[in-house]
């Protein structure tokens, strides 16, 4: 029999089980986890939750941390897509680019003046909060947070509103003593009721748990302090380093059954084959052959921080990330320790794998690379073959990014994406595309879980994904990231979803 909760809801557009069965039995609730794979419809289940609440007098706004661009979307997209029939909202996104007094400084006066216009507009949409009977939303990037102006907006956002908080892909939130964090968690306090979104929440380490269960209530897995809780769910071992400073060196987990346990009666698990009609991610292995000036400058270099490449003797410094250099190699190109771009000579076959690849794939294609200059590579190739492709990374600015992904989602001449799976693997739909190609890799797993879904659309088609594998650290990277997934599954994932079965009444 369905709730009453189900029963008044004025859902805009038809919900799958899971999202009816978590608004069935947790509309009301004051603090929930919701560790859903990507692409699920996180944020459907969470609007329809947010006007339950909002319908029946307990919150009158929503305050959302989100990363950058993934923040307005809520407000531009997903709001005015699922509000419900006769609710009305005023909703406000934070972007420092239109809105900080530091971006002001650098337009000339006529553009200045016209910024200015635009924030006092802002500000006084803002001030609606003292009396507006409407629903009022604000969403804020997650990486602007801390700033004083953003403080200030949020202090007063919470202070005149019953809030309903929304932490977007709350891994963002697992350092317990990071800035963010502890103002995060200071805001929460003053919210009644709270939310956390994320398909990664564990992916870089299971004592990430801590920072974002305390989001949801001080104490909510049982510990008060972090130094209590990781010393009861993790091993350290004392090491010195070369001056003589002792430090603790992590040597694995423990105790992660129990964690399980205490993170269950918040959290909401769905699984990519929970999910009716959800494509499949067929992985495969493209292997890259290198070539002989390839290997010999790698055997070099992983004796040594020197090198010669064409006539030049190169460092790559004595601190240099040894790991990172040793990929640029099989990617055609080294970066020194004086950041100057070395050029491998001859063949490029990861290159010319891809112009393979790229040719081959029926449809739109997705290119994730690592290295900036892994991007310039494959752009100018691409558009050398004759291909239209766009670009999406941190070189470009909010506005570019934007209208690259639409042009990808909505321009038949567009095959490919090519971007860094940093700037755009969170949080954003490119369901147009039905091949992945990782050109280089990461080794955050959580970056690269959650830009593996960007293709991914319940109903959509099966989507390939090509790890490109040449000699050295790629395969090495896999296997840590695939690792850390594993680990993560067995706690917010599968394992997680056998615990609240046998747990079920």
């Amino acid at each position: 029999m369905s709730t009453p909760a189900l029963i008044e809801a004025d859902f805009v557009y038809r919900n799958f089980e899971h999202q009816s069965r978590e608004f069935e039995h947790h509309s009301d609730a004051v603090a929930r986890a919701m560790a859903w794979t990507m692409r699920t419809g996180k944020s459907k289940t969470t609007i329809d939750r947010a006007m339950h609440l909002y319908r029946h007098c307990k919150i009158d706004g929503i305050l959302i941390f989100a990363p950058n661009g993934v923040h307005a979307n809520w407000v531009e997209i997903e709001l005015p897509k699922h509000a419900w029939q006769g609710i009305k909202f005023d909703g406000l996104a934070w972007r420092s680019s239109e809105l900080s007094v530091k971006a002001a400084s650098k337009l000339s006066k006529k553009a200045a003046a016209e910024f200015e216009a635009n924030r006092e507009a802002w500000i006084e949409k803002l001030k609606k909060a003292k009396h507006s009977p409407r629903l009022m939303v604000l969403a804020v990037n997650s990486e602007s947070m801390t700033r004083a102006d953003v403080r200030k907006a949020v202090r007063f956002f919470v202070k005149k509103r019953r809030v309903l908080v929304v932490f977007d892909e709350s891994d963002d939130f697992g350092i317990p003593g990071s800035i963010r964090t502890k103002m995060a968690r200071a805001i929460a306090e003053h919210c009644p009721f709270k939310i956390i979104l994320s398909g990664t929440m564990l992916t870089a380490t299971p004592l990430a748990a801590f920072s974002q269960f305390e989001l949801l209530k001080p104490g909510a897995l049982g510990f008060e302090t972090f130094e209590e809780f990781k010393n009861h769910f993790a091993d350290y071992a004392q090491e010195t380093r070369k001056d003589g400073r002792k430090y603790p060196r992590l040597v694995g987990y423990k105790n992660l059954d129990v964690l399980r346990k205490l993170m269950s009666p918040y959290t909401s698990v769905v699984l990519r084959e929970d999910v009716k009609d959800m494509p499949a991610l067929n992985r495969e292995t493209v292997t890259i052959e290198a070539t002989e000036e390839q290997l010999r400058i790698y055997r070099e270099l992983h004796h040594s921080i020197m090198v010669e490449i064409g006539e030049e003797e190169v460092s790559i410094g004595e601190l240099a990330q040894r790991i990172g250099k040793l990929q640029q190699v099989f990617s055609g190109f080294l970066i020194d320790e004086f950041k100057d771009v070395h050029i491998i000579e001859g063949e490029n076959p990861r290159l010319e794998a891809l112009v393979r690849e790229f040719y081959l794939a029926p449809g739109k294609v997705i290119v994730w690379c690592q290295f900036q200059r892994d991007i310039d590579f494959v752009a100018n190739r691409l558009r050398l073959e004759g291909y239209k492709a766009v670009e999406y990374h941190g070189r470009i600015s909010d506005r570019e990014k934007a209208e690259s992904l639409r042009a990808f989602m909505t321009r038949k001449d567009v095959k490919g994406l090519i971007g860094q799976a940093q700037a755009g693997g969170r949080g954003k739909d490119m369901s147009e595309a039905s091949s992945i190609i990782w050109y280089s890799h990461t080794f955050s797993a959580r970056i690269r879980e959650q830009a593996m879904e960007r293709a991914s659309k319940i109903g959509g088609g099966n989507i390939r994904v090509l790890d490109f594998v040449a000699p050295g650290p790629d395969r090495y990277m896999l296997s840590v990231t695939d690792g850390r997934v594993r680990m993560a599954d067995s706690l917010t994932g599968s394992g997680m979803k056998a615990l609240l079965g046998g747990l079920a009444l």
